[in-house]
């Protein structure tokens, strides 16, 4: 939606908000539901059980067409190109890859346009922003084929649990279905083209997480979508009062799962985790199968690379840098992209029988949660947009003490306007109410952690006792710097 769009939706009952949900979501099920996605289930049916040679055959057949697009219509890549000698020939395949140089996030940001195919017409691409593990805003362009990708991949960890499409499932990802300044349930609206019920981020709270488990009851919810920490929290709210909620399976994705509160969402749901993983610049999938022995990668999607600091490969059961080369995104092609996380390489192979390897863990946001005055609890991905309501960014970190205060930090060269203030401090009172006393801050830098990483969110804010124990960055060990 537009703004003017969000804006009606906004002052709309929650019946009618229900309503422009389902046509929207009847839109959606037409553009994703077709001919071409069929044939991708088929393929990724019969794919998942290739041989390594197989897969490797087909990757670089589809990575040898890519090559030769980026090289003849991608500015930035007929540029590097160049400069290292290489012509689209002197790459045949994966085992190639090296000769070609990392693509940094950095890059990515200072020179979007340049990374765009002028043989895709703007009609044909879909812009998006995301602000990463680094807080450094970047703008996306993605084609259809890497639209659809991302939906039959999702649909292929769906179908490993078992869970087919129609059946009632409830979604906690981040969409602000409901409006914050709303006090009183219905704190959910309901896509009824998909049978889902969607659940707002912005409410979950020690009293009204009862209140969403109470409506996933009487809804007969099978499965339920959500951040890991979301899940967590209904999970914390089974617990406290003594209850369970037996589902058929939990899907996380968008933050690092970690194992106490995947043991206690498969306790008090009574079901498994599966767990998925791919990024806004869509270059890798990975996600969990019925075994849960560890993230399967999708060969299908992307090439995967794990390196070191010297960006040399590392070997089996070593932890390094995950650089990845999309396959389908002939918009904007990344090809050996770094954007920051780290993954465990394995040399175990899954007891299902796959082709697909493993990956032993992945660490991405690994973030505190931010804490509203009137007890609500806010992922930190709910959060990121607003490094994207004035231009200039280029890092940025939100530090919460206080309940009834944030800080929002920016490195930028330019002091924020009065205009761009008020465009910031209305964000910010969407989220946790009017009341919030919003401190911005214009910095040179914001240091890494003594970790060597960077904290997007850093909260003292205690949670509240319903959601069993400290701040995400307490369990983790992090440092305060």
């Amino acid at each position: 939606m537009n703004p003017t769009q969000k804006a009606i939706y906004q002052r709309l009952p929650a019946g009618l908000q229900s309503l422009v949900i389902s046509w929207h979501g009847a839109r959606i099920l037409r553009e994703r539901f077709t001919a071409e996605y069929d044939e991708w289930i088929r393929f990724l049916d019969a794919s998942q059980w290739y041989s390594e040679e197989e897969m490797t055959a087909w990757q670089d057949e589809r990575l040898r067409k890519l090559i030769t697009h980026a090289y003849e219509t991608v500015p930035y890549y007929r540029e590097v190109m160049d400069r290292e000698r290489l012509k689209p020939g002197d790459i045949r395949g994966k085992g190639d890859l090296w000769k070609m140089p990392v693509l940094e996030r950095e890059t990515v940001r200072a020179r979007p346009r340049d990374l765009l195919s002028t043989a895709v017409a703007e009609k044909d691409r879909r812009t998006t922003t995301t602000s990463g593990t680094t807080g450094t805003p970047l703008n996306l362009v993605w084609d259809w084929n890497v639209c659809m990708a991302t939906h039959a991949c999702s649909f292929r960890i769906r179908g490993w649990a078992g869970f087919a499409f129609g059946r009632p499932y409830a979604t906690s990802l981040g969409r602000p279905v409901v409006p914050v300044e709303r006090q009183r349930p219905p704190f959910w609206r309901y896509n009824r083209p998909w049978n889902q019920l969607f659940l707002s981020p912005l409410h979950v709270s020690a009293a009204n997480l009862p209140v969403y488990i109470r409506e996933l009851r009487r809804r007969g919810i099978e499965a339920l979508e959500a951040y890991p920490s979301t899940a967590y929290f209904l999970a914390c709210s089974l617990k406290a009062n003594n209850e369970t909620l037996p589902l058929e399976c939990v899907f996380t994705s968008g933050e690092p799962l970690m194992q106490a509160e995947r043991e206690l969402i498969e306790e008090r749901f009574e079901t498994k985790v599966f767990d998925g993983y791919s990024q806004s610049e869509r270059v890798a999938f990975t996600g969990e199968c019925e075994r849960h022995e560890g993230h399967h990668i999708f060969g299908e999607y992307g090439i995967v690379e794990v390196l070191d600091q010297k960006r040399e490969p590392v070997g089996p059961n070593s932890m390094g840098e995950l650089v990845a080369t999309s396959l389908h995104n002939y918009a904007m092609p990344f090809i050996r992209y770094a954007f920051n996380d780290t993954v465990m390489t394995t040399d175990r192979t899954c007891s299902c029988g796959r082709g697909l390897p493993l990956l032993g863990g992945i660490t991405t946001r690994e973030e505190d949660i931010l804490v509203t005055a009137d007890g609500r609890v806010m992922p930190p991905i709910s959060l990121a947009y607003w490094t994207f309501l004035v231009p200039g960014i280029e890092r940025a970190q939100l530090v919460q003490h206080d309940p009834n205060e944030i800080h929002a930090r920016a490195v930028r060269k330019q002091e924020f306007t009065d205009d761009e203030r008020a465009e910031l401090v209305k964000y910010f009172q969407t989220k946790f109410g009017p009341d919030i006393r919003v401190v911005l801050e214009r910095v040179d830098d914001i240091p890494l952690s003594r970790r060597g990483k960077f904290r997007r969110v850093v909260s003292t804010v205690p949670l509240p006792d319903v959601f069993e124990g400290p701040q995400r960055s307490e369990r983790e060990g992090w440092d305060e710097t």
